[in-house]
């Protein structure tokens, strides 16, 4: 309650009001938690908690149905209380934080313990995800989709609705379409998207055909309302007069819709990944399906409901969910010829490693956005040096350097980089709530890029996988070979995992930026996020160096102090009327390249023959 009281200044969104539903959810809530414990104590004999978990494996009572209800009742209380005190910052903040917080806890920690608890038992509760078998649906199987996939659907679009249009928001429409006609009739098609979609899960005859829908379906939610909100476009509804009942009945939608939830429209997207699926069980028609996928797409815009640009970002996010195993086996090969890549050259007595290239790169890029950001050279230059410096210290006494080598931290990266923006903010009179949200903004896209040196190096790497999702590194430079004795060993790709966490976090971070969100809040998020993201990240990456306390290994403890950290942010008093303005400016490329350089140096150039400290890159 506190924490939401400090936060509710910073959300500007609108509430729903509707109480019944409130009290609905916060009921359903404590039933479901309740009666979860219950089940923990009796019947597992322990308590719901990590530190002292119950002995015995539950999968009776609400177990039975879901696999979380603990967490998924905290998160329904969470949101039904929020309602009903009509709190932004407990709806729109807390509650989503919680439950990305439980999810990562689940993802990071939960799900591999219980493996290692109950190697033997097996536990399929009503709503889970079929296994990959030809064998015949069963009816919850079925439900599995709507829980899943179209409920969860339904609920985020009207979300993205109810929200409104965005601040600055941009129209898709092409200037010739705002002359296009409106055919009233082809209502019809658009109208018929609905059933399309909605029976389908009734078709699918087998476990497989409904397991591979479910994900297509996942990822066509996910991405495409991430897009929504990332990008503030809209197509506002083309005006016409109507002169049938079925124009009357276009009208009447565009009431229950909105200008927001254009690109990609999803009207599109789901009426092709339907008629893909139908396809699987009436393989003879597939050209009939195919005929209503594609009516359904061109209602789109003869109805004047989307743009023809949402229409063709529809169909390429359909494209991207059908071909996503095609697509990832491109994104892994990659991954494993650049983690193979590590090469050197000579001058003189310097090595210099090829993924120094990298190194300049990032630090290039990462220091140019920010003096565009913070508009001071010197500030970037002082900060970034001290993020460089808080790096090596970290990589000395964490990674048990042997005094030769010189490893690099991103948590000793920020942490310098924190007492580096202090310095600064005293020394050139910069309010610190700039520098720090600067960087919020840069870092996602300064680790982001990072990656790549961490992939050809080989630090930062994955546990051991099955070779459909693993890389195969047998470079004897990478660490993954000299250090962690995982040659011809499938193993994640956990930078890979990062650089994607980054992207999402970051992109999302600039949206709020866009929107003129508070720059205190952003930067708590920046924590918090990367926080959530890091946690999960490593439950799946395999250094054997990485120290582990109380069952968690200590990126995964720092990176709860992270969370920690965003959160008590959020509550301290900057100020609020500070802004930031990106600006481009010429004069600034020579600093920005001779840091690179600096960087490129320290990071990937050594002196292999040499015994002096720091003299090498690895040990």
């Amino acid at each position: 309650m506190f924490w939401s009281k400090q936060t509710e200044k910073y959300i500007h969104l609108p509430m729903p009001t509707n109480s019944i539903v409130a009290i609905l959810l916060s009921l359903f809530g404590v039933v479901l938690m309740i009666s979860a414990m219950l089940e923990l104590w009796i019947k597992g004999n322990g308590l719901p908690m990590n530190a002292y978990p119950p002995p015995k494996l539950v999968t009776t009572g609400v177990y039975r149905i879901f696999t979380h209800p603990i967490y998924i009742g905290s998160s329904l209380l969470s949101i039904g209380i929020s309602m009903c005190f009509q709190s932004k910052s407990g709806f729109w903040l807390i509650s989503p934080i919680f439950t990305l917080a439980w999810l990562a806890l689940v993802h990071g920690y939960e799900n591999e313990d219980l493996k290692k608890r109950f190697p033997e038992c097996t536990w399929n509760p009503l709503l889970n995800i079929p296994e990959n078998v030809k064998m015949k649906r069963q009816l919850k199987d079925i439900v599995s989709v709507y829980c899943f996939v179209l409920i969860p659907w339904l609920i985020l679009y009207q979300t993205i609705i109810f929200i409104g249009t965005p601040v600055n928001s941009i129209s898709t429409y092409l200037t010739f379409e705002n002359n296009l006609p409106i055919i009233e009739w082809t209502e019809l098609f658009y109208l018929s998207a609905y059933p399309y979609v909605i029976f389908l899960p009734c078709v699918l005859q087998t476990k497989q055909q409904i397991r591979s829908f479910i994900f297509a379906g996942l990822m066509n939610i996910s991405i495409g309302i991430y897009l929504q909100v990332i990008f503030p476009f809209v197509a506002v509804p083309r005006e016409f007069s109507p002169t049938t009942i079925i124009g009357e009945i276009l009208l009447h939608e565009r009431d229950l819709d909105g200008p927001v939830g254009a690109l990609p429209s999803f009207h599109v997207s789901w009426a092709f990944l339907s008629g893909y699926y139908y396809t699987w069980s009436f393989p003879k028609y597939n050209f009939i399906f195919y005929i209503i996928s594609i009516l359904i797409s061109a209602s789109c815009v003869t109805t004047g409901m989307h743009s023809i640009l949402d229409v063709i970002a529809g169909f390429i996010l359909f494209i991207i969910c059908i071909k996503r195993e095609t697509l990832w086996i491109y994104i892994r090969n990659y991954f494993e010829i650049l983690a193979n890549s590590w090469s050197c050259f000579r001058i003189g007595k310097i090595r210099v490693i090829s993924h120094s290239f990298y190194a300049f790169i990032t630090t290039f890029t990462g220091t140019f956005l920010l003096c565009s950001l913070v508009a001071h050279t010197y500030t970037i230059v002082l900060v970034s040096t001290s993020s460089l410096i808080g790096a090596g210290i970290w990589g000395q006494y964490i990674e048990k350097s042997s005094g030769l080598s010189r490893p690099f931290g991103y948590f000793g990266c920020i942490m310098g980089g924190a007492i580096g923006s202090i310095l600064a903010s005293w020394l050139f009179s910069i309010p610190l709530i700039s520098i720090l949200s600067a960087y919020a903004l840069a870092s996602p896209w300064i680790q982001g890029l990072g990656r790549f040196r961490c992939v050809i190096q080989g630090c930062c790497h994955g546990r051991p996988t099955n070779k459909f999702i693993g890389i195969l590194v047998t470079n004897p430079r990478s660490r993954v070979c000299a250090l962690s004795d995982l040659k011809d060993i499938y193993v994640h790709v956990t930078a890979g995992y990062s650089m994607l966490a980054n992207l999402v976090i970051g992109m999302f971070l600039w949206r709020l930026w866009y929107s003129n969100v508070a720059l205190t809040l952003i930067l708590s998020l920046y924590f918090i996020l990367i926080g959530l993201s890091r946690f999960v990240e490593e439950a799946y990456r395999g250094e054997v160096q990485t120290p582990i306390y109380y069952k968690l290994k200590i990126y995964q403890w720092t990176s709860i102090v992270f969370v920690v950290i965003g959160i008590i942010i959020s509550i301290l008093p900057f100020d609020d009327g500070v802004s930031l303005k990106l600006i481009w400016n010429c004069e600034y490329l020579v600093p920005c390249i001779l840091f690179g350089l600096f960087t490129a140096f320290v990071t990937g150039m050594d002196f292999p023959e040499s015994n002096s400290r720091f003299s090498r890159l690895s040990d």
